[in-house]
């Protein structure tokens, strides 16, 4: 799947193109970007090779990526599902999950991230799947982007207890 905006094309993501995203990735960390993942992009491929991902290229060059997955909603999940009663009717029970998203700073504020998001909400369209994505409280930049687009804060707040 290819999408072309411009001087913006999204496509899929293919083995050649990790070592631009890890870069893309690494460059971000050191601009106070909060981190959903605890680890680099290289390390969360290397576990979880997500199955829906994304690069956008401009003039040929990978300035950004989103990676995420299509999967069965969860019973631990069931009750997030519930605080949106409206909208489409999803029967399939299934969740696409945006796991990470980033782009190379200079490329802000271009429609890069709208572009790599609505590729992620055509195939989770076509699957008739929910779209979620996790927060943290403190990312106030992801937060007001996701808004822009559409996203709605879940009226569900997780808790933790170290033990």
């Amino acid at each position: 799947m290819t999408q072309n905006k411009g001087d913006i094309k999204i496509r899929g993501m293919v083995e050649s193109d990790l070592a631009k995203v890890n870069e893309v990735d690494r460059s971000l960390f050191s601009k106070g970007r909060v981190t959903t993942w605890p680890f680099s992009f290289e390390n969360y491929w290397e576990t979880y090779h997500p199955k829906l991902s994304f690069v956008a290229e401009v003039n040929g060059e990978v300035v950004g990526f989103l990676v995420g997955i299509i999967e069965k909603e969860q019973r631990s999940q069931a009750i997030l599902s519930n605080t949106f009663r409206a909208g489409p009717l999803y029967r399939s029970g299934e969740v696409g999950w945006i796991d990470m998203i980033g782009i190379r700073e200079d490329c802000w504020h271009r429609g890069i991230g709208n572009s790599l998001v609505e590729a992620f909400e055509n195939e989770c369209r076509r699957k008739n799947a929910r779209i979620r994505i996790n927060v943290r409280d403190n990312d106030k930049g992801l937060r007001e982007f996701l808004v822009r687009l559409g996203f709605v804060k879940s009226e569900i707040d997780m808790y933790r207890k170290q033990l």
